[in-house]
């Protein structure tokens, strides 16, 4: 994953606001410098270097190039995660050293015997006993340290790109430690808002989706810092989520940061940052586990399909949702299915209040169960008349038969 960590990250902070430090993707000594590093990944891949080499080259490389040195270990931490090494197997790893130490030690107490034993010797005996070069006994017995791994494969990028995904990461590490994220944009284009949203559900994340009469949408997503569930990984997928935004035209983004024992310090970006996404058209990924709920409910409910949502489901107050799946009707009626996995408690308390003021949307809610447990929303969602209706319960996925149940329910409401 092609983030900087904290130590890592450049910017100033003044007056409440925080600046990242940006590389300039056209200066051509950083390219140079940038290019060079990539190909000692590339020389260390094609010789199966170890962790260790390959450090040591690029040590050498940084300092050729005089580059600050913040700025090269994070092109270096850039590259080592498109870098693939060989971890082997723990456990075979076990067994083998365990194996060496006890041949070993009988090769010792026979060695002990004689007259002038030696270590020359003892390597001989060992050797005999695994049918293996020595050299290669003695750099197996610890391949599995990190600094002995050997390099398997590496993804090769090119300069440009590489100091562009280094401006991105300063962004990304940035809002890992954010507290909430809003997003303006100025009159989007339908076909690339819906793949913002697409990159909103596929990272699951929910939005606040407004919009006004002059054609602006606003959208707000809690950030890390505001969560007591999985913030690690939920701060993971909204840093991946900003790529995306970069994909659109006129966009504002204002983000509020934190670091331990400081105050608050804002963050505002737009196009004039200059960074380019590396994200490509998204295309539809239905996981299997989901294309499995889909057959299943085929099966029990052949007049039902499961499929991706492709639309905004609006809501009282000129708010919108863009829901998980829609699930069509041979009739041609349809209804969209959302899901609340257990980092959603804010969006679901919303969610929940929107749907008691509006009747006929056409929306199924279903809710991790690790929601429930909170106190306050299991008396939301005990006392909600709509999701009694029209919502379910889920583990880790929803099962077929609440599924079932809801989309009797809703469609039993459509024909009153």
């Amino acid at each position: 994953m092609l983030l900087l960590t904290r130590d890592l990250l450049r910017f100033r902070s003044r007056k409440g606001k925080i600046y990242p430090q940006f590389l300039d993707p056209d200066d051509a000594s950083l390219q140079r410098a940038a290019e060079a590093l990539v190909e000692v990944f590339r020389q260390a891949s094609a010789a199966g270097s170890t962790r260790q080499e390959l450090t040591e080259e690029t040590s050498l490389q940084l300092q050729s190039q005089q580059l600050d040195n913040p700025i090269g270990r994070g092109l270096e931490k850039l590259l080592l995660d498109r870098s693939e090494f060989d971890t082997g197997d723990p456990a075979e790893q076990q067994r083998f050293r365990e194996s060496i130490f006890i041949q070993a030690r009988q090769a010792l107490r026979e060695e002990a015997k004689a007259l002038n034993p030696n270590l020359k010797e003892f390597w001989k005996r060992v050797e005999i006993l695994q049918s293996q070069p020595v050299a290669q006994i003695q750099e197996a017995l610890y391949a599995d340290l990190p600094v002995q791994q050997r390099l398997l494969q590496f993804s090769p990028i090119g300069a440009e790109t590489l100091l562009h995904r280094y401006n991105c990461g300063q962004v990304q590490g940035l809002l890992l430690n954010s507290e909430a994220l809003e997003l303006r944009l100025e009159h989007p284009d339908p076909g690339p808002l819906r793949q913002l949203c697409k990159y909103l559900r596929f990272h699951q994340l929910l939005a606040q989706i407004t919009t006004d009469e002059q054609g602006i949408f606003q959208l707000r997503i809690d950030g890390p810092l505001s969560l007591f569930y999985k913030t690690q990984k939920y701060g993971l997928q909204l840093a991946n989520f900003f790529p995306a935004i970069l994909q659109q035209k006129n966009w504002q983004l204002r983000a509020t940061v934190c670091f331990r024992q400081k105050p608050p310090l804002q963050l505002q970006l737009d196009p004039s940052c200059g960074i380019r996404s590396h994200y490509q058209q998204f295309h539809d990924y239905v996981p299997p586990e989901f294309q499995q709920i889909s057959d299943r409910l085929k099966e029990r409910q052949p007049e039902w399909q499961l499929e991706l949502a492709g639309s905004f489901v609006p809501l009282p107050g000129d708010r919108y949702c863009f829901p998980d799946f829609v699930l069509q009707h041979q009739t041609g009626a349809s209804v969209a299915l959302e899901l609340f996995h257990g980092w959603h408690a804010g969006p679901l308390r919303q969610r929940l209040q929107q749907l008691e003021e509006v009747q006929g949307v056409p929306l199924l809610l279903g809710v991790s169960n690790s929601l429930s447990k909170n106190p306050e929303l299991g008396v939301a969602l005990e006392t909600s008349s709509y999701f009694k209706t029209f919502g379910f319960s889920f583990r880790e996925l929803p099962t077929v038969d609440k599924l079932t149940k809801v989309l009797q329910s809703w469609w039993a409401a459509t024909q009153q």
